[in-house]
């Protein structure tokens, strides 16, 4: 029966939810693979087959290029369209929908630039399992006019308090000043972290 139901909701779509997931399981996949790849080019190098430079120059390119995948695998490009409830975009793991009316997840993510905030993504995950990184002012538009319909069936959606800040539902700009600085950190600290095992251990 719900797969029956999942079925009719998106029969006029060009992927199922299915497809979505997989799709984007492969991609975040090969995102992962080049992330960890300057630990893989050091553990040939430990044969004495390539220098271990080898495996510097992939931290500095590989890498960087795995964690750009990561910022990109769900996020919304055009063109956009709506069909009642239904939110459908273009991703770079393809075609994708996501049902406004079965909300399961809301979080904010925020990436960075050398000039500060580079982008800020509303990450949308429904019931299906489908996830959707909203980031055109329609689409959050049309997020938070669903957040604000009273819940139907199933469980209230579960929204971060940084969500909620960036949607102007919480007037806490506060609460999205310290996300932003808890983000920087963490993002900091990760990509000094990454770079020095690879130094440590390529020495």
């Amino acid at each position: 029966m719900h797969k029956s139901r999942v079925k009719a909701t998106y029969a006029h779509r060009w992927t199922s939810p299915a497809q979505a997931r997989r799709r984007a399981r492969r991609w975040t996949a090969f995102a992962g693979a080049l992330v960890v790849s300057p630990f893989a080019v050091l553990a040939v190098a430990a044969t004495g087959l390539i220098p271990a430079e080898a495996a510097i120059a992939a931290a500095l390119v590989a890498g960087p290029a795995g964690m750009l995948l990561f910022t990109e695998v769900n996020a919304e490009k055009r063109p956009q369209h709506r069909s009642g409830t239904l939110l459908t975009a273009r991703t770079l793991a393809g075609e994708r929908t996501v049902d406004l009316s079965r909300i399961e997840r809301v979080r904010l993510l925020t990436y960075f630039s050398r000039s500060g905030v580079s982008e800020r993504v509303l990450l949308v995950r429904d019931a299906w399992g489908t996830s959707l990184g909203l980031t055109s002012p329609a689409s959050r538009r049309a997020l938070r006019r669903a957040l604000e319909r009273p819940p139907g069936r199933g469980p209230r959606p579960r929204v971060s308090r940084a969500a909620l800040v960036h949607l102007g539902m919480l007037p806490a700009p506060g609460r999205l000043a310290l996300h932003t600085a808890a983000v920087w950190l963490a993002t900091v600290l990760g990509i000094c972290g990454y770079m020095v095992a690879v130094l440590a251990l390529a020495d």
